[in-house]
């Protein structure tokens, strides 16, 4: 037993370094690398200059690189969210590429047919007053077909869900996590690949969710899974954590 607990120890402290070498790469480079603040006629924060930024002129002058303008592809992305085609759901997929892909953190990828049919018996506007409150749109640098944004959406039960009947105090007031949108775009500017990740879980009052399971959870009627939950630590997790606490506190004793 006492030389199980000695590698669980050696595996979480090998997990913990791990942790931090990805979350932070790059800091011992940053911290030693003098920034200039510019000249004082100058703000100060324009001439900041990071490490490890991508080079954004280089890549834009790439002769391989996506032939439609970063402004046309996030307008083609504003229009596709617009009422009137709404991912394909308004306009009977006319705006999906052939090869269409839908994924997100737990669904998908699922193909153009099933992506139509699932949003054909699913609509969320039936129940819900939504304001999706995007903002941030970008096109990857590197991926240059792709269009990255964010939301920040709420709703309003309004009409039965799932059975859920609308309350008549606040709890039918749905603030979702902070979520993080992708399309990928073809050369016809047809939509290739539409997904999204929940980026904040501790904000918002739907257990962390985001998407279509997000409104199940906030109208108490989550599927029975542990994808339709919100986040909780897997038992191996919770034991690593707590031997990984211990050989930190045995190692702080031998450092005194």
């Amino acid at each position: 037993h006492y030389s199980t607990l000695l590698v669980t120890m050696r595996i979480s402290s090998i997990l913990v370094t791990t942790i931090a070498a990805v979350a932070l790469p790059g800091l011992n480079a940053l911290s030693s690398t003098p920034i200039t603040s510019g000249t004082s006629n100058t703000n100060p924060l324009e001439d900041v200059k990071l490490v490890g930024e991508v080079e954004y002129d280089a890549l834009a002058a790439d002769p391989s690189a996506f032939p439609h303008s970063s402004s046309k592809l996030i307008a083609r992305a504003k229009a596709l969210l617009n009422p009137d085609v709404l991912l394909g759901q308004k306009d009977g997929g006319e705006c999906l590429s052939p090869d269409f892909e839908f994924v997100a953190a737990v669904v998908g990828p699922i193909g153009k047919d099933e992506y139509l049919g699932a949003l054909a018996n699913f609509k969320l506007e039936d129940s819900f007053d939504i304001q999706p409150n995007f903002f941030g749109f970008s096109v990857d640098p590197i991926m240059r077909n792709r269009v990255w944004f964010f939301n920040r959406q709420t709703a309003t039960h309004v009409a039965p869900f799932l059975g859920a009947e609308p309350k008549k105090d606040d709890s039918n007031e749905l603030i979702l996590p902070p979520q993080c949108y992708h399309i990928d775009f073809d050369d016809d500017l047809k939509m290739k690949e539409f997904g999204f990740y929940t980026v904040d879980r501790r904000q918002g009052n739907t257990g962390g969710l985001g998407g279509a399971f997000a409104y199940m959870y906030g109208v108490g009627r989550p599927l029975p899974i542990p994808e339709c939950q919100p986040y909780k630590k897997s038992f191996r997790f919770r034991l690593l954590s707590f031997v990984g606490g211990l050989a930190q506190k045995s190692s702080k004793k031998k450092k005194e």
